[in-house]
């Protein structure tokens, strides 16, 4: 909330094709009566033909299912180990031969698919060979029993890593969105995958054009891949807005191109976050890299801190304009960070707890300006290419984040009233969706079919490893059969634990002294006696990327504007401001995706499946094959 300070399922695809096909067949059943002039012998066959063609695209879907569960299965540790450890020694898998399609009781034929992948660790292309036969496949025939009709597809299907599309926005949350405040502005791109709300306030979202790709031509940044997302046809940089999972409401006086109805995006599939319980992914590419921190020309950390005999995961830095704090590459933290000051370089910090700032992050080296001019094409691949090698760092939380004095009492005061509001819920009870507060559906009606019926029941509903999936090569490290798959159902935050929630004084305040012993990095020698020495609830600043599945956490009181220059997404967010203006200004390195400036220092998930070929084929290729 940003408040001014006043107050899957394996068979579920094939079963959609029964849908459809059954839909189809009637239709066709009609046709051919109605054309009874035309050869009954030839009608059928046709009849059979699309039939058994249906029956394939079912098998193509079914295996596309598997596909995705496999990942979705092992992505936390690595994004594709799944699909690898399908496909790992090489060859052909029979995933289904002779499997029944049923309607109800009635048996509408059968298919039968095999599959073979190819890639490396940033992509998977699987080839799915599916026939369908009627009325059963040769394997399911008696001796002499030969197939009415068959037809087989050769789809080619592609699984690629990339950046989170979260990162498209200067204001993403993967819960309910607020903008509670007239004086609140975001120079870019606002998501929620809940509801999002301006409560009748006039907050500014100018938007921001999105880009599939951006490459470096003739010295120049060169964007490609414009997302003309209001539909009218043009490339002029009036795309982007408001974007929201479930409805947009209370937006009458919104400024900017986010107030128009052609730039607000209702009811929006959901983007999901990256999941960060596993850092050895990270551990492991910042290690190769070289990755490390320098403070004033001598190096502090390398690449992970805390995975050496002695080393402490807890880590203090903090800079000034002298002896800024120097980020080479990615460096992963085990446990919590605090830091602050001036910081330059260009990186990331990966936490395995909280990140703590207690007095705002300013770039040494910040682009020329926070933003573009204006939003066309030519003008933000001008600030791109001048702005190119500026510093830029992310700041990416397995826990929470939390700027300024939390031992402030009116800090936690403000804080503690939000993360206790019923809008803004953290406790893992949300349902299927994982956004709290919809158990009566986008219709809003209790008792109609999009119930989410998971939602406040007291269970927290998650899938589990089975024996099948060990067989597989589905279940990771450290994982066991039985075990909960990590953001599966109700696990929001992708741990595989429950998660009730979120106090300040279970998650937000420090777990360990602030001494030498506990903590690496340059904290002070005697250490320190309290963290609001350091901290203050006037830090109003913030140069950098924020990342946190669980909670943003800021309460500042300043004459100047609060300002965050690069992008903020959480899961939850407690801002509470008492400032001129709170002022979100995306910053466009994040444009391109993929192929971004800035593309390998941010967390990688699976994009959505891509559908490279569908080819019709004149032979079967599973005719002779048997049942693993």
């Amino acid at each position: 909330m940003n408040m001014k300070w006043k107050r899957e399922n394996e068979s579920g695809s094939a079963l959609v094709s029964v849908a459809a096909m059954s839909v189809l067949l009637t239709g066709l059943v009609f046709a051919t009566t109605a054309f009874s002039v035309v050869d009954l012998k030839q009608s059928r066959n046709t009849l059979e033909k699309v039939r058994a063609r249906y029956l394939a695209q079912a098998g193509v879907e079914d295996a596309v299912a598997f596909l995705k569960s496999a990942v979705k299965k092992t992505s936390f540790h690595d994004p594709l180990l799944g699909l690898h450890n399908i496909f790992k020694s090489g060859g052909t898998v029979r995933f289904k031969i002779a499997q029944p399609l049923m309607d109800g009781g009635r048996k509408m034929g059968e298919y039968s698919v095999t599959m073979t992948g190819t890639g490396d660790s940033k992509s998977m292309t699987v080839t799915i060979r599916s026939t369908g036969y009627l009325p059963a496949a040769p394997q399911s025939l008696p001796a002499g029993k030969r197939v009415n009709a068959w037809q087989a597809l050769e789809v080619a299907v592609k699984f690629e890593t990339g950046p989170s599309h979260v990162f498209d926005y200067g204001y993403f949350i993967n819960n309910w969105g607020w903008f509670y405040g007239s004086s609140i502005i975001c120079n870019g791109n606002v998501r929620s995958n809940g509801q999002f709300d301006a409560a009748g306030y006039s907050p500014r979202v100018t938007g921001q054009p999105i880009y599939d790709g951006v490459t470096w031509a003739g010295g120049k940044a060169v964007l490609m891949g414009y997302h003309d997302d209001n539909g009218d046809g043009l490339k002029d940089g009036k795309d982007g807005g408001i974007y929201s999972g479930w409805d947009i409401t209370g937006t009458g006086r919104v400024r900017g191109r986010g107030g128009k109805a052609s730039n607000q995006h209702d009811f929006q599939e959901s983007v999901p976050m990256p999941n960060l319980t596993d850092l050895s992914q990270y551990e492991k590419k910042a290690i190769a890299e070289g990755g490390h921190v320098d403070i004033g020309g001598k190096q502090v950390l390398d690449a992970v801190a805390g995975d050496d005999a002695g080393e402490k995961e807890n880590v203090y830095l903090i800079g000034t304009p002298s002896k800024p704090i120097r980020i080479h590459g990615k460096v992963i933290i085990r446990g919590n960070v605090i830091i602050g000051g001036w910081i330059t370089g260009r990186g990331a910090i990966y936490a395995g707890g909280n990140i703590y700032i207690p007095k705002g992050l300013h770039y040494v080296n910040p682009p020329t300006s926070p933003r573009p001019k204006d939003r066309t094409k030519e003008a933000t691949e001008k600030w791109l290419t001048e702005n190119w090698n500026k510093d830029f760092i992310g700041f990416f939380a397995r826990e929470n984040i939390a700027v300024g004095n939390i031992e402030n009492s009116t800090w936690r005061r403000y804080v503690n009233k939000w993360m206790r509001s019923s809008m803004n819920r953290s406790d893992e009870d949300a349902g299927q969706d994982g956004v709290p507060n919809t158990k009566a559906g986008k219709d809003g009606k209790k008792g109609t079919a999009d119930d989410d019926v998971l939602e406040d029941d007291n269970v927290f509903t998650v899938e589990h490893y089975t024996d099948l999936d060990a067989k597989l090569g589905l279940i990771p490290p450290g994982k066991s059969v039985g075990d909960p798959i990590p953001g599966t159902g109700e696990d929001i935050d992708g741990d595989g634990v429950y998660d009730s929630r979120t106090t300040i004084r279970k998650d937000i305040d420090f777990n360990v002294p602030l001494d030498r012993r506990h903590w690496g990095g340059n904290m002070p020698s005697s250490g320190l006696s309290r963290y609001g020495d350091i901290a203050s609830v006037h830090a109003h600043h913030l140069d950098g990327v924020f990342y946190t599945n669980h909670s943003f956490c800021w309460y500042v009181s300043s004459s100047r504007d609060a300002v965050i220059n690069g992008a903020l997404i959480s899961r939850n967010e407690n801002i509470i401001y008492g400032t001129p203006h709170l002022v979100f200004n995306y910053d466009c390195r994040l444009l391109g995706g993929g192929a971004g400036q800035v593309k390998d220092f941010l967390p990688r998930t699976v994009r959505p499946v891509k559908f490279v070929r569908w080819e019709l084929l004149s032979r079967d290729p599973n005719r002779y094959v048997v049942k693993p």
